[in-house]
């Protein structure tokens, strides 16, 4: 059974919230922080791109591909295929992501893995989602669901019996995503702030409200997720 609201209008919250958090965190790395790099004698560049590509791979695509059997027009078939596709491009951005974070951290000469965000996904002072802990299992989730729901694919009764479980894990690992986002943010502006920006500055505002903004998508997606969809789409997300 799912909830009675109609999927698809909640789906256009979940868009304009994704285009604002995406907004929000490039404004925020690219205007208060400096900006973006891949190399720079500037490191703090390089982590810049961490943020980036976790807040708008792992939270924003990963829920995009979440809804999107629920929120897009198409037949079945090219629904699956779209959630595969957007999966595969948050988790690339994900591990790309992470290696920022190393990176900086290696020729910076900062420890890596220290807190309970790195732990459950990145490295200590990050703005995104997932990680080590976390990335690992969005893997197995990706494979596990190319291998059964799409190809070779599993039997009728073997897709019948993973649904449900394939969706429920779903659900919670983004749930880690969105919690491990949220406290990414915190430890990020902690840190800022124990090096010198002001706890109610522009961009200390910025930093909160971005993470607000996450928090409301990744709700906006699980609602989503578990509301009523169009008619044809009966097999997909009504397990739960």
């Amino acid at each position: 059974m799912g909830l009675q609201f109609n999927a698809l209008h909640l789906s256009y919250v979940v868009h304009v919230l994704g285009v604002a958090g995406a907004v929000m965190v490039l404004v925020w790395n690219i205007s208060f922080r400096g900006g973006l790099a891949w190399e720079s004698s500037n490191k703090n560049l390089i982590f810049n791109v961490h943020p980036v590509l976790m807040l708008i791979g792992l939270v924003i695509l990963g829920g995009e591909a979440i809804i999107s059997y629920k929120a897009l027009p198409f037949k079945k078939a090219e629904k699956k295929l779209i959630h595969l596709i957007l999966h595969a491009i948050a988790l690339v951005l994900g591990i790309i992501g992470i290696y920022m974070a190393f990176k900086n951290h290696n020729e910076s000469g900062i420890a890596n893995v220290y807190s309970l965000h790195s732990w459950l996904g990145e490295e200590p002072v990050s703005v995104s989602s997932l990680g080590i802990g976390i990335i690992v299992l969005y893997d197995i989730q990706w494979i596990y669901g190319f291998l059964v729901f799409f190809y070779p694919g599993g039997t009728a009764d073997l897709k019948k019996e993973s649904l449900p479980w394939h969706v429920l894990f779903g659900i919670f690992l983004y749930t880690l995503v969105v919690a491990n986002s949220a406290l990414g943010f915190l430890e990020k502006l902690t840190f800022l702030e124990s090096s010198g920006i002001e706890k109610y500055g522009s961009e200390a505002f910025l930093v909160n409200f971005t993470a607000i903004v996450a928090i409301l998508y990744g709700t906006f997606v699980l609602l989503t997720a578990l509301s009523r969809g169009p008619e044809e789409d009966n097999h997909s997300y009504s397990a739960i």
